[in-house]
């Protein structure tokens, strides 16, 4: 018992080193800057932005951090219509899920369409299911270290589940960022909805509870999480170190952000490295059928611009489509649908990464 004790001591709890290509996704530099290393990316890119635009006179200054939130949010938008070479190309995930991928999409967009009421409630349905996902994607890159690392893919995943959640959600309750998830409440209020239209001014007038609450939740789960990391490593586990380096890199910049930073600003470091980190894993996985489906050939680097051009015109029209409900309901259709394909057209225990 005694040598076992010392030998967990002396063996570090971190396996790999971050220059291991055989560990990465895409690569040891390409997942520094598009996986684990894309938040710290994202959040120095957007801090010297508004730093530079900070030092602007304020008619520039000001046009400066409007082209920086425009071109995040287009890019947001573009990143939702990157599913469909993952869900629609690629013929095993399509095959496995025709009926969700062809009647679930037709039925959504006729409501939609028809009911304004139902238009509203899914414009907001996707600004909270957007957080839940993002949390997601972090845990599945997590998942995919995991099994690149040789681990068993239903090991610890439920710890993984809570811990990506404490690091993304509770920074934004405790946060300065909540009240900003809310901001369309108040069209509740066009469908006699008035009391769930108040939300905002009640969570404004409990903040000091809801900070309380939400980081006595973080610490439990944070808490909870390490009990059981270190009763698996006592068992053997040992946590990959580009799994270490994705965990450490999305908390601290999801605490930064949510936590202290401007709203502005908060959303623009979430948003870019969450599309970049997508744009990433859809191209690694999928670039292939998209050349074919461009008619290219392998070696034609043409293909991942024509690609992320189509994307960013349907981003471009997201954004201006803001400005006019009627033309909502595709929009938001194809938000709400990007979440929930991304929930069963990805499967590490599948081995579909």
């Amino acid at each position: 018992m005694a040598t076992a004790a010392a030998d967990f001591a002396d063996r570090s709890p971190i396996d790999g080193e971050l220059d291991d290509d055989a560990r990465a996704i895409g690569g040891a530099r390409f997942d520094a800057f598009f996986f684990w290393g894309a938040p710290l990316v994202a959040a120095l890119f957007v801090w010297l932005w508004a730093t530079a635009a900070s030092a602007l006179p304020s008619p520039a200054g000001q046009g400066a951090i409007a082209l920086l939130v425009g071109a995040i949010a287009v890019l947001t938008f573009a990143h939702l219509i990157a599913v469909v070479p993952r869900a629609y190309f690629n013929r095993e995930v399509f095959e496995s899920n025709r009926r969700r991928l062809t009647i679930v999409p037709i039925l959504l967009l006729a409501a939609l369409f028809i009911s304004p009421p139902i238009l509203i409630l899914g414009a907001l349905l996707a600004v909270f299911w957007d957080v839940h996902h993002s949390a997601m994607q972090t845990f599945g890159l997590a998942r995919i270290y995991d099994m690149k690392a040789g681990n068993d893919p239903h090991r610890l995943r439920r710890t993984d589940l809570v811990l990506n959640w404490a690091l993304y959600v509770g920074p934004i309750a405790a946060g300065a960022s909540l009240l900003s998830h809310f901001a369309g409440f108040g069209a509740l209020r066009t469908i006699s909805l008035d009391t769930l239209a108040a939300a905002p001014g009640v969570i404004e007038g409990n903040s000091g509870l809801i900070l309380g609450a939400a980081i006595s939740a973080w610490i439990g789960a944070g808490l909870f999480a390490a009990i059981l990391y270190w009763s698996e490593m006592r068992r053997g586990y040992r946590i990959p170190v580009h799994k270490a380096a994705l965990l450490a890199s999305t908390g601290g910049v999801s605490i930064a952000a949510w936590g202290f930073a401007p709203p502005f600003m908060a959303f623009a470091i979430v948003n870019l490295f969450h599309a970049v980190q997508y744009f990433a894993i859809v191209w690694l996985k999928e670039g292939g059928r998209i050349r074919e489906k461009l008619r290219l050939a392998p070696g034609r680097r043409i293909a991942l611009p024509v690609f992320l051009t189509l994307c960013g015109v349907f981003g471009l029209a997201y954004f201006a489509a803001q400005s006019f409900r009627m033309f909502m309901a595709p929009f938001v259709a194809c938000s709400l649908l990007h979440f929930w394909y991304d929930s069963f057209v990805w499967s590490v225990r599948k081995k579909q990464v």
